[in-house]
């Protein structure tokens, strides 16, 4: 990952140096590969969580993917970190890290497949603190779209039973998520993304420090390796992300995400024995079609300006 986004770093200051080969085939192969090494991540992370504390689980994340982006920071030395936004990114990582802790917890008493769905609820999160944080405006269709999604959130939820307190945290997790994706837009503006990368993985590591050290235990050999994994898929597949929207183009590739729903139902009954019930997979099939109808209105919308 370091090494590709550093070529293309070092041409930003080049006007029209760099441009890429759109190749909407590669670039849906490369999402295919990104959801399924990101969601084989949420599953050891869920495995972990049961026999390790949180924080630790967490804490391993972000430091041995910090510990991957060692060449690039041996390559730029301080150029590459000198920045004067340092406050952004400090939030921009505690929204972030703060969401995957949510998921942790979350993965440890609900079913993985229920965790990926309502966690990927960030898109209609996202138009909400928009409207309320950006003043941008809501037209009426996306209304409709984002209110026929929470219908779907509602049917996974089920809040007639009682509400899951882990759903809630699945929930708030979309909700950081979303804030998060808000702050990296405003960073993205001046801060190249291997920096960006860099300070959230850095800050991160130093908020789940202190939770890591009150709630320590030593990982067995076999858990070390486990997290080691864990962390190499979760910037793998970062860098596969990356790589599937500088393939393809956006509104081609972006709905193939939706592929780790059902990945992660097979893996959640592979690995766990876990079966989403009726009321879950209608849910998932309606907050699937109200995101995919919000895409194509922004694509809609986005020609109209243009």
């Amino acid at each position: 990952m370091p090494c590709r986004i550093s070529r293309k770093e070092e041409h930003l200051n080049a006007p029209g140096a760099y441009e890429p080969e759109l190749n909407n085939v590669r670039g849906i192969l490369w999402m295919l590969a990104a959801v399924t090494t990101l969601t084989t991540m949420f599953a050891i992370v869920k495995q972990m969580s049961t026999e390790l504390p949180v924080f630790v689980v967490a804490l391993a994340r972000t430091f041995f993917a910090l510990c991957m982006l060692t060449p690039w920071l041996i390559r730029n030395g301080r150029a590459g970190i000198r920045t004067t936004r340092h406050g952004l990114h400090f939030v921009r990582a505690f929204f972030g890290i703060t969401a995957f802790v949510c998921v942790v917890f979350a993965l440890e008493h609900l079913i993985l497949a229920d965790v990926m769905v309502l966690a990927f609820t960030s898109p209609f999160w996202s138009i909400l603190i928009g409207a309320v944080v950006l003043h941008e405006v809501i037209r009426g269709r996306r209304v409709a779209a984002t209110l026929v999604g929470f219908c779907g959130v509602l049917m996974i939820v089920k809040p007639q039973g009682g509400i899951e307190p882990a759903m809630l945290l699945a929930l708030l997790s979309a909700v950081l998520t979303s804030c998060a994706m808000i702050s990296m837009k405003s960073l993205s503006a001046t801060e190249p993304p291997t920096r960006i990368v860099f300070y959230f993985m850095f800050f991160g590591t130093l908020i789940m420090l202190p939770g890591a050290i009150l709630t320590w235990e030593t990982p067995t050999l076999a858990q070390t390796g486990w997290l080691l994994m864990a962390g190499v898929l979760g910037a793998v597949g970062q860098d596969f992300l990356a790589r599937a929207y500088d393939a393809g183009e956006i509104g081609i590739v972006a709905p193939f995400d939706f592929m780790r729903l059902p990945v992660a139902a097979l893996l959640g009954y592979l690995i766990f024995a876990e079966l989403p019930d009726p009321w879950s997979i209608a849910g998932t099939i309606v907050i699937i079609a109200s995101a995919l109808y919000l895409m194509r209105r922004g694509r809609i919308e986005q020609r109209g300006r243009r």
